[in-house]
């Protein structure tokens, strides 16, 4: 092999290459969706309008199931198991896809961000090239897991239903639904709902881990970022064990830089702030309704399917709270770095080196809230940085 195709082979194992072939399946998802604001160009089409009509027909259907289940059947447990699945998916989806239509652009800032620092940064030591490979695999276990759990919940309520079918001779559905102009007591009726019922949930499905993947993308970065900021301040410390005269003005570049994408880092974590947060909120809240409703369904015994749901539920309400807990150590641990390289003098020969390094870290969180009770999720901060270099001769 020659020096070519080896400097050939080393960017295509580069991190920023991984990172974007990760992001491309999302963006194929997404693009199936009519959601891929990934894309510069992206606008409003005809797939999108489909998916919007499909989540609309969908509510359609379950209110016209709650009114036959309530009023014409009294039975209030119809109206547990159609908000269990309808409402908190429905709910999810339609969230999602509005919130990544209006925030667009602060979607394609956050990706671009991460690329830009991925391609600056993977250059550099062997410090960074590290951190920025254990984000593409922090991405890669997230685009698993959620691919994972949502094929075991949409196969697990297919598979439960068509079991209890065939080795009970019952009539169960997938979930309590009806689809107007079709009677699931005939047996043709049946056979029609079920398959109905079916695709939706394929389609559904499909669409929740499209969203989840598109949510995943930038925020599962923000550890990245934090790490780069700590090699930053790692590289800072080095540089002041240096003997020569020389040392103190790359300790201020360095200190420059530091501050320098501290400041990206904020801008950062903001911006994520602005645009995940009623998609956390939904999430948090569909999931804990959606937890509570199965538990009853399966006291009464009224939906076999409400163990795998409820599962499902349980899983990724730890998911999005484990993606909170790490956002908020990630905001938290870069301000006790600060205080490493806080008022450290240098000796230098016969010169001495004053580096001053004051933080005045203000923290005005937003906390992301259920009622009054706040989650794990914290990011809102604001710091501002003052840094004086002194050289005293």
């Amino acid at each position: 092999m020659n020096l070519e195709d080896s400097r050939n082979a080393n960017k295509l194992h580069r991190p920023s290459n991984r990172l974007r072939k990760i992001v491309r399946i999302t963006r194929i998802c997404s693009y199936i969706c009519g959601a891929d604001v990934f894309d510069p160009n992206y606008c409003v089409n005809i797939r999108t309008y489909f998916v919007l009509a499909v989540i609309n027909f969908s509510i359609l259907l379950l209110s016209y199931t709650m009114y036959s289940g309530w009023v014409e059947e009294g039975d209030w447990a119809i109206v547990l198991q159609v908000l269990t699945i309808g409402g908190g998916t429905l709910l999810q989806g339609y969230c999602k896809l509005i919130n990544s239509i209006r925030q667009k652009d602060k979607f394609r800032f956050l990706l671009t961000e991460v690329y830009s620092i991925f391609e600056e940064y993977e250059l550099k030591s062997c410090d960074y090239a590290r951190h920025l490979k254990k984000g593409c695999h922090l991405l890669s276990y997230f685009m698993k897991l959620c691919a994972v759990i949502n094929v075991m919940m949409i196969c697990g309520l297919i598979l439960v239903a068509a079991a209890i079918n065939v080795i009970f001779q019952k009539r169960d559905l997938i979930v309590y639904g009806d689809v107007i102009g079709i009677d699931p007591s005939t047996t043709s009726g049946f056979y029609v709902t079920f398959m109905v019922q079916a695709c939706f949930l394929l389609v559904g499905g499909f669409g929740l881990y499209a969203g989840d993947m598109a949510f995943f993308t930038p925020i599962s970065q923000v550890p990245t970022l934090k790490e780069i900021l700590r090699c930053k301040f790692k590289d800072i410390n080095e540089a002041m064990e240096g003997d020569e005269l020389q040392d103190s003005r790359h300790v201020s570049e360095l200190l420059k830089d530091a501050v320098q994408f501290h400041q990206k880092y904020l801008r950062f974590l903001n911006t994520t702030q602005d645009t995940y947060y009623w998609v956390i909120l939904t999430q948090i809240s569909t999931y804990s309704v959606g937890i509570v409703c199965s538990m009853f369904c399966i006291f009464l015994g009224t939906w076999p399917g409400g163990y795998i749901y409820l599962l499902y539920c349980f899983v990724m309400m730890f998911v999005y709270c484990g993606v909170g807990t790490m956002v908020d150590i990630a905001q938290t641990i870069p301000a006790d770095l600060y205080v490493n390289v806080k008022n450290m003098p240098i000796n230098i020969g016969s010169c001495q080196t004053e580096i001053i390094f004051r933080a005045n870290i203000s923290f005005n969180s937003h906390l992301l809230a259920i009622g009054c009770q706040p989650t794990a999720y914290i990011i809102g901060v604001t710091q501002t940085i003052a840094l004086d270099i002194n050289v005293v001769d």
